[in-house]
């Protein structure tokens, strides 16, 4: 991948590429950070770190030991977790502009409660969370401003939980693929295409499913008109008439 205009340096014999973040409106789009004023902002730059990571890089394992919060800004990371019965389970697949592992915050002996799993080569920033807390105790209109934040990704957190509740395994197959739109969707003269890398078994971990189950409802969405699969490729030419199956 690319850096683009950032200032890049490398670190160890393994030459990981760190570049330094100079970017205040990229901040000002990242919702824990979008409520801070400059002064404030210009603080969170002195004691952030950027990193580029390739496809399949984990960041972090579930169970790790959570020392950082982090953003993204540009790629995608998968979010999930193992069931008791060892399956995997898609918790989220974020985006620019999205953070994750920010519930390890303010909290001690905290560790990561799933993986992420870079899917799409990422620039990833990343905030040691010690360094953030000593910085919130010296603010504490920054402190208020992320409780603000961390309470919306709750509320977006339940809303989730209660889709997964679904009995419908095609109800929650349909809300995914709104989902994905909505996140990483391109509109196109064929309908939204879903500009995301996601295989059967992905889709299927996301819903709660199974791959032939989904492959089935996929086939079915197909069949009524509502999406058009290509390969690997969703795209939903009737996104109205997807809706109207929920």
């Amino acid at each position: 991948m690319t850096p683009g205009a950032y200032p890049v340096f490398f670190v160890g014999a393994k030459r990981e590429v760190i570049i330094l973040l100079d970017n205040k409106e990229l901040l000002k789009k990242i919702s824990l950070f979008s409520g801070l004023d400059d002064e404030l902002l210009n603080l969170l730059l002195k004691i952030i770190e950027v990193k580029v990571f390739p496809k399949g890089k984990i960041i972090f394992m579930e169970g790790d030991p959570g020392t950082a919060l982090y953003f993204i800004k540009s790629g995608k990371v998968k979010i999930s977790k193992l069931s008791e019965t060892g399956r995997e389970v898609i918790i989220h697949i974020l985006g620019t502009g999205d953070i994750f592992a920010e519930v390890t915050l303010f909290k001690k002996n905290a560790i990561y409660p799933a993986t992420a799993e870079v899917i799409e080569d990422a620039v990833i920033g990343f905030i040691q969370n010690k360094n953030l807390e000593s910085l919130v105790l010296r603010n504490p209109q920054m402190a208020l401003e992320f409780i603000r934040a961390l309470t919306d990704k709750i509320l977006t957190i339940q809303e989730r939980i209660s889709q997964l509740g679904a009995n419908d395994a095609v109800e929650r197959t349909i809300r995914v693929l709104l989902a994905l739109a909505e996140g990483h969707g391109h509109k196109s003269n064929r309908g939204i295409e879903l500009c995301i890398n996601i295989t059967r078994q992905d889709l299927a971990s996301f819903v709660g499913t199974t791959r032939e189950t989904i492959s089935r409802i996929l086939s079915k969405l197909s069949q009524s008109g509502v999406i058009d699969i290509c390969g690997k490729n969703i795209v939903i030419t009737d996104i109205e008439g997807l809706k109207n199956w929920i």
